[in-house]
């Protein structure tokens, strides 16, 4: 995300310049929001509909993430542009590169979450978990994992039917490889005994390869991905990921968890509980809960102590076990005699 102009008391201006921006840039906006932007709009003065490009602002009602169209729509009311344009309700396409302008009461929260988003340097890795039957494909950023296709060696392609060859199964994952391939930094394919690998050798393309690193799992599809992640498959490609980075903190909280040290605590009383007593030393939560009020007053006590905060994005497994725990945990400094939900 690159910042234009940085006034939060007025007006913001950002450019997202890729899909993990968009991703960035739809959590930071609420309804009620006014957001500026040049879009097409209808001029009153004319039958024919004609529609011209110009500058609007628009109170914010909804806001939706189109990973397909790798685009971000806002829909709501105009408060402002030209006269001769007609007014009423409108929808704003946001694609990378565009410039919006966001006015808006920034909390604590919100102003971390634009700060971590101006930080973040989009990379993409397309992951193919496979065996000999079947080939999951799925685009996974610093921020999310997404299923893009799934391959099977019983309908090799639209429009095929009965059994096919395995080099008519592997041609087919290796086409949908190449067609992915410029727009991606790395290439995993991991998955169950040989196929892998056997899949590796067809490909004959040395520029292709250079891509391509094999990694381990025992199953395919989304738990095969997940293998892949905790095994630090997508770490060793990603070294700065944040989807690793998250995945880790997560899962050695729930080590400390399970072996019940006393040094792990969740839930909003016990985290609050932490915070104060000075006993947290990194607080996780959840992204679905940082513009909770009673959060957002914890994170900022957190924060003027020194202590360390990580937004978890709830999309990938970690996220979704986080959440499942109330969407907020800390690692703790020492012992507390509460530090466990009762």
């Amino acid at each position: 995300m690159k910042l234009i102009k940085r006034d939060l008391k007025h007006e913001t201006k950002l450019k997202p310049e890729n899909l993990d921006d968009l991703w960035n840039l739809k959590n930071l906006l609420q309804e009620g929001d006014i957001v500026g932007a040049r879009t097409l709009r209808t001029i009153q003065a004319t039958d024919s509909g004609e529609k011209r490009p110009v500058y609007i602002r628009m109170n914010v009602e909804k806001v939706t993430f189109e990973e397909d169209g790798n685009r971000l729509r806002i829909h709501g009311k105009i408060v402002s542009g030209p006269d001769d344009i007609q007014f009423g309700y409108h929808s704003i396409t946001v694609n990378p590169n565009d410039v919006i302008a966001i006015e808006k009461y920034w909390t604590r929260n919100e102003i971390f979450a634009l700060d971590e988003s101006l930080k973040y340097r989009g990379m993409k890795v397309l992951i193919c978990v496979m065996d000999e039957r079947r080939a999951d494909v799925f685009l996974a950023t610093e921020t999310k994992i997404m299923p893009k296709a799934a391959i099977s060696s019983k309908s090799a392609g639209k429009g095929y039917g009965g059994n096919v060859s395995p080099s008519g199964f592997y041609e087919e994952i290796l086409e949908y490889i190449k067609e992915n391939s410029e727009n991606v930094d790395k290439i995993i394919i991991a998955g169950p005994g040989f196929a892998k690998d056997n899949m590796y050798s067809t490909i004959k393309d040395a520029k292709l390869k250079q891509k391509i690193i094999i990694e381990a799992a025992s199953v395919t599809g989304k738990t095969g991905v997940n293998e892949v992640v905790k095994r630090g498959g997508l770490d060793r490609v990603m070294k700065a990921s944040r989807i690793s980075e998250e995945t880790k903190k997560v899962e050695n909280f729930l080590v400390e968890l399970a072996k019940e040290s006393g040094l792990v605590t969740y839930g909003k009383a016990q985290v609050r509980h932490a915070i104060e007593c000075g006993a947290a030393e990194e607080v996780l939560v959840s992204d679905r809960l940082v513009r909770d009020r009673d959060v957002e007053h914890m994170l900022a006590v957190q924060k003027q102590a020194g202590g360390k905060i990580c937004i978890v994005n709830s999309t990938h497994e970690a996220g979704e076990k986080l959440f499942s725990l109330g969407g907020i945990a800390a690692f703790l400094r020492y012992r507390l005699e509460f530090s466990r939900p009762r």
